[in-house]
């Protein structure tokens, strides 16, 4: 009996020993363990990348664009928003999709204006604008209070204006766009500007800023 177990003892050892010295398969266990994981660092890599340049892509036009805005440039048959936008969306190289791209321009009569909400009476002493309660100087003319002081447009001879464009990037992978991206699977990128648009004619005439409820 004892011989028995001695045997059935030796020949478990002797195939333990034999299954750490067998090297069939290694390499492609090891392989399933490596291959996801360089897999995705690749991907993401290349997620990156594109997000870095269209960024980069992004802040290039918008800066062309209004560099050509300052300078009241046309071209034939256009307005002056037209020829920015078409300018902005052609140094995008094709690499933007047009259709998540959003390109707007607000004009102040002065860099302080930028960003700033119109003034209000706060007679309701809640801090906040409160419609048919406060009063408010529409400064753009509008006729509605805006958190924004800022009118669309290009602007005339000597005005302030931001540019700004806003683009919905769309990721490569599934992946990623959940991992990274918003609710739709979208990165929104932004890239501005504000510049003061060059002498070059007679200035727009102003509208008649009003106190308003």
């Amino acid at each position: 009996m004892r011989q028995k177990n001695n045997r059935i003892t030796g020949g478990l050892q002797t195939f333990l020993r034999r299954l750490r010295q067998h090297q069939t398969g290694a390499v492609l266990i090891e392989s399933a363990f490596v291959i996801p994981v360089i897999a995705l660092a690749t991907i993401g890599t290349l997620e990156v990348g594109v997000t870095m340049l269209s960024i980069v892509m992004l802040e290039g036009a918008i800066s062309e664009a209004s560099r050509a805005g300052m300078t009241g440039a046309t071209e034939n048959g256009q307005t002056r928003e037209q020829y920015i936008n078409d300018l902005l969306k052609e140094k995008t190289f094709g690499m933007i999709d047009l259709n998540n791209l959003v390109i707007t321009q607000k004009v102040y009569e002065e860099f302080a204006d930028v960003g700033t909400p119109e003034p209000f009476a706060d007679n309701d002493g809640d801090g906040i604008y409160s419609p048919g309660v406060d009063a408010y100087t529409d400064i753009n003319c509008n006729d509605k209070w805006d958190d924004e002081v800022g009118k669309n447009g290009a602007g005339g001879p000597g005005e302030v204006v931001m540019y700004k464009a806003v683009y919905d990037a769309n990721f490569m992978t599934g992946y990623f766009s959940h991992m990274i991206g918003d609710d739709d699977g979208k990165m929104q990128l932004s890239a501005s500007t504000v510049i003061q648009n060059e002498p070059y004619g007679t200035p727009p005439p102003g509208c008649v800023v009003e106190v308003k409820m």
